[in-house]
């Protein structure tokens, strides 16, 4: 006979979120995995100043002085404050832990799941192909390939097949 799952005892899961449309369909997802397994959900961003896009937290002229930290915190708070709003019924964003690290994200993101003893890392893939795979690589894939325990690749739409 089985009985109440109690989420305390639960290994969580691990979100890793860049607030591109590819990691709010990978927290969804994880959302509703961490409903249906009844783990908590952490939500992680590693802050960083990418070589793909430099200047991603600090686009305003008035952000130059801040520090990355405080607006990557500025970024996750209205980014979870949206997916929460237009995703009432995923009760889980609600009680979700949010935590924020710098550094490089593959490896910080593996860190964090093995430090924090987590049940699934879910990223998103934004799936690039081509010569932007190879100049910028893929940050899913080296966590797939890095991590110790399983990875959950989301992707918010089909790549186009040209």
């Amino acid at each position: 006979m089985m009985g109440m799952i109690d989420s305390t005892s639960m290994a969580p899961i691990l979100c890793a979120v860049d607030f591109s449309a590819d990691s709010r369909a990978a927290l969804l997802w994880a959302s509703a995995q961490a409903k249906l397994t009844g783990a908590p959900l952490i939500i992680l961003h590693v802050v960083h100043d990418p070589a793909a896009s430099p200047g991603f937290y600090r686009q305003l002229p008035e952000d130059q002085l801040r520090p990355m930290e405080k607006i990557a915190e500025e970024m996750m708070d209205e980014f979870l404050t949206e997916v929460r709003t237009e995703n009432p019924e995923q009760d889980r964003l609600a009680s979700a832990r949010v935590q924020l690290v710098s550094g490089l994200p593959p490896g910080r993101i593996v860190e964090a799941a093995e430090t924090l003893g987590v049940s699934l890392i879910v990223v998103g893939s934004r799936g690039r192909t081509g010569l932007p795979h190879v100049l910028l690589g893929s940050v899913a894939e080296r966590v797939v390939q890095i991590a110790q325990g399983p990875v959950a690749v989301i992707k918010a739409q089909p790549a186009k097949v040209d």
